[in-house]
Formats: structure tokens, C-alpha cells, sequence
């Protein structure tokens, strides 16, 4: 093993060693974003999340979609309504967006009661998040991103006015941390060459370059080799002993196409690190900086100045910690809601 990549593992375990083995006694407040349209792992994220606070481990302040059609905020409002949250305030992208094809939220949308009714009557995400930002104590907000960072784009964009400080400003003040599903972290150091696909950043690749250049405050990833399809984790299967009423329930059996089934669990494993932290399902790296190309390929620097990290599989002898990690997240998921 040459000295650096010696170096790379020391950093890495001291990190893990000193980092809190448990999470926070006072509830973490949480903005949500989600595309809620591609992948059922949207609606996983959201349930956990839900479950979580359920438990007074987090406050959900406000959730947004990164996409322009409206099913898909009518289906995050579906879920926090079926978990007993239906004023959580909701923002959607305006402007320039992504729009694709959903298996599951035109359906959603039409079996379950909601209010997003117009998006006229629906404000922007990123205007929302600078309000509720603004009304919170200094750096004690997480952003979770599990799709598109075009309302970070936008929010950070936001200038200053008589009434507000600047997005970039209200975020360097009250956010502690960014959670971001997304990148690929292969090697030591590691680096994207996109084989693993990365959709979360390619699909608004200005506005992913800009957030993980500009974002200030500190970033972990929760990257596809860890958490999404080619880490080899799933659950969701277990969602059919669930309420035939549970959305997130129906979320995944229209994108089975029949019964619910599982599927991997990168959204879910984003949204359970940025509440609980480090605990014995996953390592943290060492800090450092990701070198961004324009195409979101990207090689990676160590250096403990940097202000961003990302998860690391745990030794996974015989795949004894992916099953503890689907156990984890499963119990979770399928959380029966507070009455």
C-alpha cells in the first residue's frame, strides 16, 4: 500500500472513531427535497423520514420537488397526510425543471386525497426555503436532496432584498449540513467516471456543477456504490403487509408494476444518516473536496479542510452488514404511522 492511500485510511478510520456513535438528543430540522416521480425510493425516503420524527428524532419543516409536474408534489403531500403532517409547508421548482414519465404519482395523485390542486397556488421551492430558513436558530437546519439540485441552484441564486438576506447568505447561517444522495466514490481517492450511472446530478447537470461548487456549508453523499443499485441492498418487498391504504405501500406497487418488491435503498439511506449520523451501518471518509468537471465526472481531493465526506460500506463479511442495513432501514419503512 503506497503512503498515500495509507494516509487516505488512517484519515478515514480516525474519523469514524471520533465522530458521535449516536444521534442527536434534540430533533433535527429537516428540509426535504425529492424529484418523488423516477423511483419508488422517494416515497421509502419520505416514510422513513416520517418514522423518524415519529420517534422526536426530527422535525420536518418543509419538502419540495425538484421536478415541474405537479403529481409528484401531490404525492409527497399524499404520504405526509397519511403520517399525520398535512400542513408541512410545500414548494416546487419554477422555471426551468425536469419532467419526465412517473409509474406512480399520476396514480397517486388521482387515489389520494391531497391539496396541491394548481401549481399557481404552489410557491417556489426555493422562496419557501429561504423563509423557513430564515425563521430557525443559526446552523440548525439539514438539507436532504434525494433527486434534483435545482432548488439549491435557485435558492443559493436568491439576492439579497430589504426583506432578505441572500440564498447563499440564509444558507451559510442556518443550514449545519447537506445531505445529498448522488456520485459515485470508486477507488483511493476515488473518482466518477459515470459507468455507475449518476441521474440525480446528470439530469440538471448546471445546477448540480453550480450547488457543489458554491454550497457552503458542509456536504455528505450517500453514493450509488454504497446505497443504490450496485451496492446490492433492497428492501420494500415487506411494504405488503403494510395498510392497503399506506401510499408509499401503493408508491411501490405501481412501480412494480404489481405487488410491492424491493428495490434499493439510496434515498432511504440518505435520509437515515442525515438524522441519526454515523451509526453501525455505515463509515464516514475523511474530509475532502470534490474536483467537479463541467460533465460531473470528478476526481476527489483529501484534505482536512475540506468541508465534504461520504459514506463508506462497513466490512460486510459474508453480506452480514447489507442484511443488517436492509433490517435497519425495513423496520422503518414499514413503521406503522402515529395515531
Amino acid at each position: 500500500m503506497n503512503d498515500r492511500r495509507a494516509l487516505i485510511l488512517i484519515l478515514s478510520l480516525a474519523w469514524s472513531i471520533l465522530a458521535p456513535p449516536t444521534w442527536a438528543a434534540v430533533p433535527v430540522k429537516v428540509i426535504f427535497d425529492t424529484d418523488m416521480e423516477t423511483d419508488c425510493d422517494d416515497g421509502g425516503a419520505l416514510a422513513i423520514l416520517h418514522s423518524l420524527a415519529d420517534l422526536g428524532e426530527c422535525q420536518i419543516i418543509a419538502c419540495g420537488t425538484s421536478v415541474l409536474t405537479l403529481d409528484a408534489l401531490a404525492t409527497v403531500d399524499v404520504i405526509n397526510r397519511y403520517r399525520g403532517r398535512p400542513g408541512i409547508p410545500l414548494g416546487q421548482v419554477k422555471g426551468q425543471g425536469v419532467r419526465l414519465t412517473s409509474k406512480f404519482s399520476r396514480q397517486i395523485a388521482t387515489e389520494f386525497p391531497h391539496r396541491v390542486k394548481s401549481a399557481s397556488e404552489i410557491p417556489d421551492a426555493a422562496h419557501l426555503y429561504r423563509d423557513v430558513l430564515a425563521e430557525q436558530p443559526d446552523h440548525s437546519v439539514t438539507m436532504i436532496t434525494v433527486g434534483y439540485l435545482t432548488n439549491l441552484k435557485n435558492l443559493l441564486a436568491l439576492p439579497a432584498t430589504d426583506q432578505h438576506a441572500s440564498g447563499i447568505d440564509i444558507v451559510r447561517a442556518k443550514v449545519s449540513q447537506y445531505v445529498c444522495m448522488g456520485g459515485n466514490f470508486i477507488g483511493y481517492p476515488p473518482k466518477d467516471d459515470l459507468a455507475l450511472g449518476n441521474v440525480n446530478f446528470c439530469r440538471d447537470a448546471d445546477s448540480a456543477f453550480d450547488v457543489l461548487n458554491q454550497w457552503p456549508t458542509e456536504i455528505v453523499f450517500a453514493g450509488r456504490e454504497v446505497c443504490s443499485v450496485p451496492s446490492g441492498v433492497r428492501i420494500g418487498e415487506s411494504l405488503r403487509h403494510t395498510p392497503a391504504d399506506n401510499p408509499v405501500r401503493r408508491v411501490y406497487e405501481l412501480y412494480s408494476g404489481g405487488q410491492a418488491s424491493n428495490r434499493h435503498v439510496a434515498d432511504l439511506a440518505a435520509v437515515y444518516y442525515a438524522i441519526r449520523g454515523i451509526t453501525d451501518c455505515w463509515d464516514l471518509s475523511a474530509p475532502g473536496k470534490m474536483q467537479l468537471q463541467k460533465d460531473l465526472q470528478f476526481e476527489w481531493a483529501f484534505t482536512p479542510q475540506g468541508k465534504q465526506r461520504y459514506l463508506l460500506k462497513k466490512p460486510n463479511k459474508n453480506g452480514q452488514n447489507d442484511r443488517h442495513v436492509e433490517a435497519t432501514l425495513d423496520k422503518l419503512l414499514i413503521k406503522p404511522k402515529a395515531e
